[in-house]
């Protein structure tokens, strides 16, 4: 329980963030989603009821926050921790370099849902017009974000411990060197 309020904590932060301050300092286009950094470290290391009850919350924080249709990122971003869960079933979630690429894939993933949302549910041809002149932008910036992201997060890990299941992060377990 305790991890499902640090992620929404964090969640709440990131939705600040996003939609007040970073405003101030890049363009629209150079703006990282951390939301969905954090979607995509959720799905890859919780288990799926709690990873998808926070995609939910998150989801709705982010449409209530700077969402144009209500609804729209609360089912992309279940779309999102499904997919991330799948794959991490079948792949090695431990190596930061597969979580940088499951970053671009999530970015890829998130814009193509929300250009198909708004094209054939919201009637909104020209959204597409907008999202793909971007998305070169918005993969470089979501990789290098998550990239010191990560660095934070390895940073802290030497501090407070290592867990198992945490992705992208070595797991060490108590026999570790002996």
């Amino acid at each position: 329980m305790k991890g499902f309020f640090l992620f929404m904590l964090t969640g709440i932060f990131f939705a600040l963030l996003q939609s007040s301050v970073l405003p101030l300092f890049l363009s629209p286009n150079w703006r990282p989603n951390l939301i969905l950094i954090l979607i995509l470290y959720l799905g890859l290391s919780e288990n799926l009821p709690r990873a998808l009850i926070t995609g939910l919350l998150l989801g709705a924080l982010q449409d209530s926050f700077c969402g144009p249709s209500l609804g729209l990122y609360v089912s992309v971003y279940l779309v999102i921790v499904l997919v991330t869960r799948v794959l991490s079933e079948n792949l090695n979630i431990e190596s930061p370099s597969l979580l940088l690429l499951l970053i671009a894939a999530g970015t890829l993933l998130q814009n193509l849902l929300v250009g198909f949302y708004l094209t054939v549910l919201a009637d909104s041809a020209p959204v597409l017009h907008i999202l793909l002149p971007a998305l070169p932008k918005q993969l470089l910036i979501n990789i290098i974000f998550s990239a010191i992201f990560l660095v934070l997060l390895l940073r802290f890990q030497r501090l407070f411990g290592y867990r198992s299941g945490l992705a992208g992060l070595i797991y060490q377990s108590k026999h570790h060197g002996s």
